[in-house]
């Protein structure tokens, strides 16, 4: 097939799918429903999903899938190091080109929506799909699902660290009192994530009550190094030389809790089919009035590739990984993805840390996620700035003097004011 056939292709699935979504619209008896010409389904070619993750989340993808339709799938794996994601955009967007439906990290949406690596989701199509699969979740919604004002993408989870115990805690105010839990009550038997590829995180779910966030707006120049986030990271440096345990996963002190190694923690299980049921949940310190959520950046997201060939295709697919039949077992079985559309039928068991994860993103403020171009070259000199510290290498002032100095560096390489428009969009607003 020529190159002229395919964009005609894709012309004619596009006019298909428009006509579906208009019969939809009309309600029952005002007129037939428009039929789809089988030629646009193409069953036999199988559709093309990348998947940025781990290797072993392909199986439950392609046979969740291939239990509810009939449409062939290919689903390629581009291998996702979160310890170190440098250049993992390149390899994102080349990937892109040969794929109808991408699954990438949340902290990706902006690189991929600047250069038309991913298409809008039409307010109708949007629409339909919550009609289908049931509504997002306020975070979810905010936080996952809006770049510059518009839809890039769809959330497939929006996993949350909670602080988890084998016995009750009382809510915690501040990070002070969690400092105290952790000495006296827990007597250090604790951890909190600071792996490689985790500790710029945590840092950053610390901070999530400073008011003015990473960036002066005007000419972004970084904060990380002003005195709320010095003395944050000073706090969770105390904390961290209390532990028993550390350079631990959330995943890792979940299930050392879990088998009574430890007393307690901050951590979540990275896939849902690991959520055990006889852990407590609560609330991280100052979180308990919903202020503010901050998003893991690497949270995923499912977007139609503007290299796509099989727009009807794509779009069955989108809709059911979001919550269509058979869905929900798949997306337990993947890392990072959680249940982001209500609470789940009344036959299905939800654990602990999915009713407490359910009630956390009801929360409707969320603080913008790091999507800059080069967005995971920031983070990595984040999470190595907060790393040397926990180990002592310097203190959290010149840690964060370093973040800030490379954060600006970055910036300047790239560009202040195309970064600037960057930033405005990822808080929601157009360019």
């Amino acid at each position: 097939m020529t190159p002229a056939d395919f964009s005609s292709d894709r012309r004619r699935f596009l006019v298909g799918a428009t006509a579906v979504v208009a019969s939809l619209d009309l309600g029952c008896g005002k007129q037939a429903p428009v039929v789809v010409p089988a030629a646009q389904t193409h069953q036999d070619v199988p559709l093309r999903v990348l998947l940025l993750g781990e290797p072993q989340d392909e199986g439950a993808v392609s046979r969740g899938w291939e239990a509810v339709s009939e449409q062939q799938v290919q689903v390629d794996v581009l291998p996702l190091t979160r310890a170190d994601p440098s250049g993992i955009s390149d390899a994102f967007l080349a990937g892109a080109k040969k794929a109808d439906v991408v699954i990438y990290p949340l902290v990706l949406v902006g690189e991929a929506a600047r250069n038309d690596a991913v298409v809008k989701m039409p307010a109708d199509e949007l629409k339909r799909i919550e009609l289908e699969v049931g509504t997002l979740l306020p975070a979810a919604r905010n936080g996952a699902a809006r770049y510059g004002g518009s839809a890039y993408a769809l959330p497939l989870g929006c996993a949350l660290p909670a602080v988890v115990a084998q016995s009750k805690v009382e809510p915690l105010e501040s990070w002070e009192d969690y400092d105290q839990l952790v000495g006296n009550q827990w007597n250090g038997s604790a951890a909190e994530p600071t792996a490689a590829g985790w500790a710029g995180t945590m840092f950053l779910w610390r901070c999530s009550g400073i008011k003015n966030w990473l960036f002066e707006r005007k000419d972004l120049r970084p904060l990380i190094n002003t005195q709320p986030y010095v003395t944050s990271l000073e706090l969770m440096l105390r904390t961290n030389g209390r532990y028993a345990s550390k350079d631990q996963t959330p995943d890792q002190i979940w299930t050392l809790v879990g088998e009574e190694k430890l007393h307690g923690g901050i951590g979540f299980p990275s896939r849902r089919s690991g959520a055990a049921d006889d852990l407590l949940v609560f609330a991280l310190p100052g979180g308990v009035d919903l202020s503010r959520i901050v998003l893991d950046p690497f949270s995923p997201v499912v977007s139609i590739s503007a290299s796509c060939r099989q727009t009807t295709a794509s779009k069955r697919f989108v809709e059911w990984l979001c919550g269509g039949e058979g869905s929900r077992s798949v997306r337990g079985q993947v890392a990072g993805m959680t249940d982001l559309r209500g609470i789940a039928s009344s036959n299905d068991a939800l654990s602990p840390y999915d009713e407490w994860l359910g009630g956390q993103l009801q929360a409707p403020l969320t603080a913008p996620c790091l999507q800059l171009n080069g967005a995971s070259d920031y983070l990595v000199a984040l999470d190595k700035g907060v790393r040397r510290a926990l180990k002592g290498e310097v203190t959290a002032q010149k840690a964060m003097d370093e973040v800030a100095e490379q954060w600006a560096d970055l910036t300047s390489a790239i560009g202040v004011d195309t970064q600037i428009r960057a930033w405005r969009m990822a808080q929601g607003m157009r360019a």
